[in-house]
């Protein structure tokens, strides 16, 4: 039912997010339209539709790229911030502190992807979007004839996460009116601007790099492995995608901060389980994303191709995490994620 070949291809949530958990991402907007922010939810998702279609679906429609989503996405991202910032009746300090985070986090990605992808004209797509095409049709068995219809889907998926998972933390904090502050709302503010650090020190360490590469005109090196594993790409010697984590861990801190509201709010023991639930997946979608969909497993598939020393990179190095965890495979192996089809 759900093998090689199935049209739930078409509608799957992500790379590695099981049918079940498709169907209750799916099942969200419930929860929202059932609760008192159902006027917010609903105008949030006509504002964000109407910023993807112009700008995200009618150009992948015309060209066949994916990557005008790389502008959309962030761009939705200070648009939830203007709508919870200019809507939201809470108290005003977790409002504009929280929207303040948001509106920081969408526009640095946002400006960068309008300076670095000027003109928005590509002879063919970015890596990551090829990469999935090749997954739709190699691993899930999917016919090429139905590629632009999942290419929709999938930009769209950006657009109905800046609705829900990614909405939902911030709509907790602007609509509640609890006149102060408490410790843990503090800990996901500063836990925040730690990681939006930790991602922007990863990606000058990654300029750098590139810089450094362009001026030696070497191909083959490779960022974290020697030569370059000094202190000044130390980030990198902890994990394959520094970045990555940075990123994760800054929509935890988002979770975190809406924690208490969604502890106070005021609305039935259902919706709150709901958008509980919702907070879940804000963490479990960007892992799936980070690591699988558009993250690590397509970056590191062309890494493999392209450069001999990435595999020992990979060999001795994490690829998400900074440190040891538990329970969790680091993949530290040559070849991945085709170690199989490269040994």
């Amino acid at each position: 039912m759900f093998g090689k070949g199935s049209p739930y291809h078409l509608v799957q949530v992500g790379a590695r997010i099981t049918p079940l958990e498709s169907l209750l991402v799916y099942s969200l907007p419930l929860f929202f339209l059932m609760s008192h922010f159902r006027e917010w939810f609903t105008w949030n998702l006509v504002c964000q539709f109407t910023l993807f279609v112009p700008v995200v679906q009618l150009p992948a429609f015309i060209t066949g790229h994916m990557a005008y989503v790389d502008i959309g996405w962030p761009s939705g991202l200070v648009l939830l911030a203007y709508n919870a910032t200019t809507l939201g009746d809470g108290y005003w300090v977790r409002r504009w502190v929280t929207c303040g985070c948001m509106f920081l986090h969408g526009g640095r990605m946002a400006l960068g992807a309008v300076a670095l992808f000027y003109p928005y004209r590509w002879k063919q797509d970015l890596p990551r979007y090829r990469y999935a095409k090749e997954r739709f049709m190699g691993q899930d068995g999917m016919p090429a004839s139905m590629w632009p219809l999942k290419m929709q889907h999938d930009t769209l998926q950006q657009a109905f996460a800046n609705t829900t998972v990614l909405a939902c933390p911030l709509m907790l904090c602007a609509f509640d009116k609890t006149p102060s502050v408490s410790m843990l709302e503090v800990a996901g503010w500063l836990l925040w601007v730690l990681c939006w650090l930790w991602e922007n020190v990863a990606d000058g360490q990654k300029m750098a790099f590139l810089a450094e590469c362009r001026k030696s005109k070497s191909k083959t090196a490779v960022l974290g492995h020697e030569p370059f594993n000094g202190a000044e790409y130390n980030l990198w010697t902890l994990c394959r995608h520094p970045n990555y984590f940075g990123e994760w861990m800054a929509w935890n801190a988002f979770i975190l901060m809406s924690l208490p509201s969604l502890m106070r709010l005021e609305e039935s023991l259902v919706i709150k389980a709901g958008l509980g639930l919702t907070l879940w997946f804000t963490s479990r979608f960007f892992y799936d994303c980070l690591n699988y969909w558009t993250g690590a497993e397509p970056a590191e598939h062309f890494s493999v191709q392209k450069r001999e020393l990435y595999k020992d990179y990979q060999k001795n190095t994490r690829v998400f995490f900074p440190f040891e965890m538990p329970f969790v495979d680091h993949c530290r192996v040559s070849g991945w994620p085709h170690a199989s089809k490269t040994e």
